[in-house]
């Protein structure tokens, strides 16, 4: 009997510890913190399809504002935060412009590494100005990196690197920038880092002093060549991203 005693209870513990198992456990926070995608109404013209948490935006959607204006990428607690592409399509004085973002975001601001464009169209499709920044962004302004523009101007290219004290410009061609360096032959030049400024351009100087000033200024700038090379591959590497078509 006491046998049959023990088997009863043995197998009771047992069917109990099955049952349990059978039971579904409870959803951590973490699971509840983004829903399965859906649609939300924002506004007449704002609407977003994505994960969300709250009843807003939260993990990865899409919000639009009207036709030609988007975002797509990482939400938190309803701001572009993370990383992700932004694009805005919008008429100025008769021309079309065109703006993409794509990169770090905090707080629904460009924020970390990212690039952005600018694209500029007359009315009759030509463009007017095309420009590109690379580099770090902080509370929507770009910081340091490498910022190019070609536009239909003379000449048709500017090129400016900045990063900390350290300022770079060139406007002139951006064919053989190494070669035009070394022959101190582009349009102008300006080159500031800390106490250091030195600058010139292909208009001759006005005064004997001038002149000796940009002669300067030139050797010292041949004499960083080596320095500067990294930039002006990147100037050139970039300049075929910004087509004037």
């Amino acid at each position: 009997m006491q046998k049959i005693k023990l088997l009863s209870i043995t197998l009771a513990c047992a069917l109990s510890l099955f049952a349990s198992s059978l039971v579904p456990a409870p959803a951590s926070a973490d699971a509840n913190a983004a829903s399965a995608k859906e649609w939300i109404q924002i506004s007449a013209r704002t609407s977003y399809y994505g994960e969300t948490a709250h009843g807003q935006p939260h993990g990865r959607g899409t919000i639009k504002w009207g036709e030609d204006k988007q975002y797509s990428g990482d939400f938190v607690n309803g701001k572009r935060t993370g990383t992700g592409k932004y694009m805005n399509q919008y008429q100025a004085d008769d021309e079309e412009h065109k703006v993409v973002y794509n990169g770090s975001w905090t707080d629904d601001k460009m924020d970390g590494e990212g690039l952005q464009t600018h694209k500029v169209t007359l009315p009759d499709g030509t463009v007017r100005w095309n420009q590109l920044q690379k580099g770090t962004f902080k509370a929507g302004v770009f910081q340091s990196g490498y910022d190019v523009i070609h536009a239909v101007a003379d000449p048709d290219y500017s090129f400016t690197y900045k990063n900390g004290k350290e300022l770079l410009t060139i406007m002139g061609s951006n064919q053989n920038m190494k070669k035009a360096w070394a022959a101190a032959s582009m349009f102008s030049v300006q080159y500031k880092n800390g106490s250091v400024n030195k600058s010139y351009s292909i208009f001759p100087a006005s005064t004997a002093a001038e002149q000796r000033q940009n002669d300067a200024a030139k050797k010292y700038l041949k004499s960083i060549q080596n320095k500067i090379n990294p930039h002006l591959l990147q100037f050139e590497a970039l300049s075929k991203q910004v087509p004037l078509k």
